[in-house]
């Protein structure tokens, strides 16, 4: 297994504060290791709504919020620089409502990127073709040569008319983190986005063929929804109750937070003979 005192975690959100409360102290309290973690926050949100110091070794504010889409980009971006900056050889980053829901889940997805020789992990998804922004591996050395990420969209992918039928409607369009990230992967490893014309799905599968030496894709189950997968115990999931039920399911019970959403008595330990400023000894 891959030593933890060698990964950097990045948690990157601009809302769904709760549930970044409750992935930090899943990472802290619940893993054996959450401690030889180095967990870097990105948020640029509003900051009423999460303060700094509850847990993270880093906390970077982002004062400015460019939208769901271009927030994302400037959390991921921020986030991966810093982590090229410092001295831990893997990175993972992922958004504040993903989930490992056990130490053994996140040591094993982490070990099987790092043995599988390649650059970055990441989903596959199996009609898109792109990789999955929501949680993704990187070997630190790797994003000198993949960062910034970049707002543009592979011209093969915007032209395929199975895939501009599927973006229609859809919140953001092309304009997302997984083309953006797809776009930088390719310009940057191969420097070219020469296919012609693209029509089908299977067309897709052309366009991404020169990345997948670098590329570990990581096992995601659930398709297209990849709420949960069992291998990692990896969960991106927006229903609070099938959340609780999970956490109730692995044992995930340390923490104030966790212990509030479970409804459970929280503990603390009392403490004598604490002096006053006034001189007065007291117990909390």
């Amino acid at each position: 297994m891959v030593n933890m005192k060698d990964v950097m975690v990045v948690l990157i959100g601009n809302d769904r504060t709760h549930d970044y409360k409750i992935n930090l102290e899943l990472m802290r309290y619940n893993y054996s290791y959450g401690l030889d973690l180095w967990i870097t926050t990105v948020y640029n949100g509003d900051l009423n709504d999460l303060s700094s110091g509850i847990g993270e070794n880093t906390f970077i504010y982002l004062p400015e919020n460019r939208g769901y889409g271009y927030g994302a980009l400037d959390g991921f971006n921020k986030g991966l620089d810093f982590a090229r900056a410092g001295y831990r050889p893997y990175v993972a980053i992922f958004n504040f409502d993903v989930w490992f829901l056990n130490e053994r889940g996140f040591a094993q997805a982490i070990t099987d990127f790092v043995d599988s020789g390649k650059e970055f992990s990441a989903g596959f998804h199996e009609t898109h073709k792109w990789a999955m922004t929501d949680c993704m591996f990187f070997r630190k050395d790797f994003l000198n040569q993949i960062l910034p990420i970049q707002d543009k969209v592979l011209e093969s992918r915007k032209q395929n008319k199975w895939l501009q039928n599927e973006m229609q409607g859809t919140e953001l369009g092309f304009e997302n983190m997984e083309e953006w990230f797809l776009y930088s992967l390719k310009s940057n490893l191969t420097g070219k986005d020469d296919y012609g014309e693209t029509n089908t799905q299977e067309d897709l599968e052309l366009i991404v063929e020169d990345i997948q030496n670098v590329w570990h894709h990581l096992e995601r189950d659930g398709h297209p929804r990849y709420r949960f997968t069992d291998k990692y115990k990896l969960i991106h999931e927006h229903d609070w109750e099938i959340r609780k039920k999970y956490l109730i399911d692995y044992n995930q019970t340390q923490g104030h937070n966790i212990s509030r959403l479970l409804g459970r008595e929280i503990k603390h330990t009392k403490i004598e003979n604490m002096r006053t400023s006034g001189g007065e000894t007291i117990s909390v």
